[in-house]
């Protein structure tokens, strides 16, 4: 077993990061994007916390889920309340925006008496109804996880032609309940955080099934290394959360957590540091020289399950030691 440890780079990027911060994502320079809801959603900052810039006023509803940056250094974020997926240059100039803006049909029950029955009505449909992720890869292709009232990951050419969409509803293989996140990996692996089956389910780039790791809690992001680990955020488990269409409803309560996977999924290390305790992680990035930065949204999480919440930071930054 590989050993890594960490230790927190306190008071990194000048702000105590009160409130929720949904993404970020690490460029090929090392340039830190983070995201928000609110007046500035977009901030960037180098690798040393030193402010860069601040765009994207006005581009986005008032949910801006995740984001994520190509090898070319373009800039894409899923914008979850919006219905679409835009995307940037580096400066924030927008480039092209995916999406119509209105909610595809899906089936989810907006009448529905509770979550989980409108998630069970669901039946699946086109793009989008509330995106979670969007992943380029290196040929022009986009991948998009779709997302909290849909179940699917859609693929797309690089002159935005849909290719295909593949999943469905419910616990079994291939299929999703709130696909929360799309990454690729250095191999063209398309990884798919299954959050509420506590599963990561992997495809080649045309949708077939190549391996599923079962032993992730809720998991809502992954990030790589150029050593080829895997970093994923484990959002808490328990009695109050949704239940897991996989392995049914919790009875106590877990924590949250971030951990560090070889290429085959085997748990090699986890994210932790004295006094840090993940509340609710929600995004991860991994700089050129194994930095580690975690996005965490407490402030969601306690409205959605009836949680108490107390203050926090929301973005914090890890060295290995």
């Amino acid at each position: 077993m590989t050993v890594m440890s960490y230790e927190e780079v306190t008071g990194w990027g000048a702000r105590n990061w009160a409130h929720d911060v949904t993404g970020v994502a690490v460029d090929s320079r090392d340039r830190v994007y983070v995201l928000q809801q609110g007046d500035e959603p977009v901030t960037v900052f180098r690798r040393d916390g030193t402010l860069v810039d601040c765009w994207g006023h006005g581009r986005f509803s008032k949910r801006p889920h995740l984001i994520s940056i190509g090898e070319d250094d373009r800039v894409y974020v899923a914008d979850d309340g919006g219905h679409r997926v835009h995307v940037f240059e580096p400066d924030g100039n927008l480039l092209e925006t995916i999406g119509s803006g209105e909610p595809s049909e899906t089936g989810y029950d907006t009448d529905a008496p509770g979550a989980e029955i409108a998630l069970d009505r669901m039946t699946g449909g086109a793009p989008f109804n509330r995106p979670t992720k969007a992943a380029p890869w290196k040929n022009g292709e986009l991948f998009v996880s779709d997302g909290y009232r849909n179940c699917r990951v859609h693929r797309f050419s690089a002159d935005r032609t849909l290719l295909q969409s593949w999943g469905g509803p419910g616990a079994g293989e291939g299929c999703f309940v709130i696909p929360h996140s799309v990454s690729i990996d250095y191999e063209g692996r398309v990884f798919v955080c299954d959050r509420e089956n506590d599963r990561i389910q992997i495809f080649s780039r045309n949708g077939l099934l190549l391996d599923s790791w079962n032993d992730t809690q809720r998991p809502t992001d992954v990030a790589f290394d150029r050593r080829g680990f895997v970093y994923v955020t484990e959002l808490p488990r328990g009695p109050l959360d949704l239940k897991s269409w996989r392995l049914g409803r919790a009875t106590e309560e877990y924590p949250g957590r971030v951990t560090v996977r070889s290429s085959t999924g085997a748990v090699v290390a986890a994210v932790a540091c004295p006094g840090v305790e993940f509340r609710a992680p929600h995004a991860i990035a991994v700089d050129s020289e194994g930095a580690v930065y975690v996005s965490e949204v407490p402030e969601s999480l306690a409205n959605y399950t009836g949680r108490m919440h107390r203050p926090q930071r929301c973005l914090r930054k890890f060295r290995p030691r």
